[in-house]
């Protein structure tokens, strides 16, 4: 048995060397687990359509290319609610990233700028690869296996004796500040450990897997994308008809991609459709059903959607737990100090 004085020095630095990268992972991923909302409620002007209507999609991409000349369409997310727009991501040909959003009524640009411009992409990115790609990933899956290592050691310290549960959970007011801090940091650790389990556990299955999945190259902006995207996409349509697409993607000159939703085997699985461009017509397609890839499935259980609202919901208040968690650890850390 690991002795109770060992298990508090592991947790304390555990949490000590990664708080500031557990709050940015807990803070961004409380955002993330209602993300269309959120980009909705913090940028109405840039992420809320005007206008009533449906402009044909190649409109919609030309807008985009037109503001940014020498940058390749590497994804066009499209609407995921009513009120929602466009969002086109651009590359040029030295990797640099721009971002569009587009109003599907009138094929008119919102907004235009990078990362930082558009919240909610820029929590997306922090959450998933900290900005800085495969790097990002790596530093990720480490403050993952300290957010697990924090759980189990805390638990594991915590555990009460038979019959006295309740009384290891209580917060005594009466107590001094900086002892009622540790009383109810304890007491969210508990409620908040479950939650971390779970995230960190399936965040490191779907990291692990996306750093040892090739990256996309970056979009060539010397060729312009030629051929008809309407009616590619009608053709692509014709595959799936009555899903919704998730978004299109153009990683090459001539190649087509769309990703339609198949909430049968997943909130997050998609059926594939790949198009030659200039020739119109399906080169391949990819359902749901036959894609092994672990992310289809342990993504939507990390972020809570496979539960539905409630799923949501435990996600959210966890998330919220550990950057309280990650606050009040540091700060008793310090009154300890200071103390002595």
């Amino acid at each position: 048995m690991v002795p109770k004085r060992l298990l508090l020095r592991i947790h304390r630095w555990s949490g000590l060397a990664a708080a500031i990268l557990i709050l940015l992972q807990a803070a961004t991923g409380a955002t993330l687990v209602f993300r269309t909302g959120f980009a909705e409620l913090v940028d109405p002007a840039g992420m809320v359509r005007r206008s009533a209507g449906a402009a044909p999609f190649g409109q919609v991409v030309e807008a985009a290319r037109t503001r940014y000349p020498g940058f390749g369409i590497e994804r066009v997310a499209f609407p995921q609610s009513p009120h929602g727009v466009y969002l086109v991501h651009l590359q040029n040909a030295a990797g640099a990233s721009r971002y569009v959003s587009v109003d599907p009524g009138r094929a008119e640009v919102l907004r235009a700028g990078g990362v930082w411009s558009f919240p909610g992409e820029a929590a997306l990115q922090v959450h998933y690869r900290l900005m800085t790609g495969r790097l990002g990933l790596v530093v990720v899956m480490l403050t993952g296996i300290s957010l697990l290592t924090m759980a189990v050691t805390g638990l594991s310290y915590w555990w009460p004796k038979p019959g006295r549960w309740r009384r290891s959970l209580v917060v005594d007011g009466r107590l001094p500040s900086r002892v009622m801090l540790r009383q109810v940091h304890r007491s969210v650790g508990v409620f908040a450990a479950a939650s971390a389990l779970f995230s960190a556990s399936t965040g490191l299955v779907v990291a692990g897997e996306f750093l040892l999945t090739p990256g996309p190259l970056a979009a060539s902006a010397s060729d312009p994308t030629a051929g008809d995207m309407d009616a590619a996409l009608a053709t692509a349509r014709a595959a799936y008809p009555g899903r919704g697409v998730r978004d299109v993607r153009m990683p090459a000159p001539g190649t087509f991609n769309v990703f339609f939703w198949a909430p049968e085997k997943s909130p997050h699985a998609v059926h594939a459709v790949r198009m030659d461009l200039p020739a119109g017509r399906i080169v391949g397609v990819a359902p749901a059903e036959r894609d092994r890839s672990l992310w289809m499935v342990l993504l939507p259980i990390h972020s809570g959607d496979t539960f539905g609202g409630l799923g949501s919901a435990v996600i959210l208040l966890g998330g919220l737990g550990l950057v309280f968690l990650a606050t009040t650890g540091p700060l008793m850390w310090w009154q300890a100090r200071r103390r002595q």
